[in-house]
């Protein structure tokens, strides 16, 4: 059957409902660099909850649910030493870590996370507080912690996946920027969803206040394990092997 005739079949297979086109979900993947995974907006009286990204040189807003967050293996490492961090385990456990910290984040070739409400204008928002939720959590293969650290080092734990009733929030006022730490204690994918809200209008001169919510958004964690040994010797030989094809081809 020809191009054109196989064309028009399926077309018309489409118009009749015998053929279904199902839309393709494209997914981008963050990883290194810096983002806002909680980036809010104030659009045409709406709180959006978005993910903003620095991607090949230009600030993009990305839809949550089609972004994967990925923690690379440098992520991975011991829990901080003290007992003000044994909310994440054993003393002698490890997990993966989004860090806080700039630098940290560049050494180690991970993703350095933000929360960002700047782009929301605290003149037109107001002095309403706007709170990020963990709502739900799942079947996960580990476990979420989200601190911050004072200068000092002094942890202070904002949300657990395993005490959602009592650590389950963040919350900041508009315009502004901060970081926070993002720990997991297992590889693998993470699916969790989260909600922003807030009320603007409050304390703004001849406003009206009302109560905002960015509705449930997901969010997807890729956990990515720290090569084995094994995997590293076969790395090395691969690359052995084709340093080796090389110097023979030029013999």
């Amino acid at each position: 059957m020809k191009l054109q005739s196989k064309t028009q079949l399926i077309l018309g297979l489409i118009a009749v409902g015998w053929i279904t086109l199902v839309p393709v979900r494209a997914e981008t993947t963050i990883s290194t660099g810096h983002a806002d995974i909680f980036g809010l907006g104030y659009v045409d009286g709406q709180l959006e909850l978005l993910i903003h990204a620095g991607l090949a040189g230009s600030e993009v807003e990305l839809v949550p649910a089609n972004t994967i967050i990925r923690v690379n293996p440098g992520g991975y490492g011991a829990r901080p030493a003290g007992t003000s961090f044994d909310f994440l385990g054993a003393s002698n456990s490890f997990l993966w870590t989004l860090p806080q910290d700039a630098v940290a984040a560049g050494q180690r070739g991970i993703l350095f996370p933000g929360v960002g409400t700047e782009e929301i204008d605290p003149a037109v928002w107001g002095s309403g507080l706007i709170t990020m939720t963990l709502k739900s959590f799942g079947s996960n293969p580990g476990n979420l912690f989200l601190w911050s650290e004072n200068e000092f080092g002094t942890p202070t734990l904002l949300m657990d996946s395993t005490r959602l009733t009592e650590f389950n929030s963040i919350s900041q006022g508009a315009g502004v920027h901060e970081h926070y730490n993002w720990g997991f204690t297992a590889e693998g994918t993470y699916t969790m969803v989260f909600e922003a809200t807030g009320t603007v209008g409050l304390g703004v001169a001849g406003g009206t206040s009302r109560s905002l919510s960015s509705g449930d958004v997901t969010y997807t964690f890729n956990v990515v394990p720290e090569p084995s040994s094994g995997t590293l010797l076969l790395i090395g030989l691969v690359g052995w092997v084709a340093t080796r094809k090389r110097t023979l081809l030029k013999e």
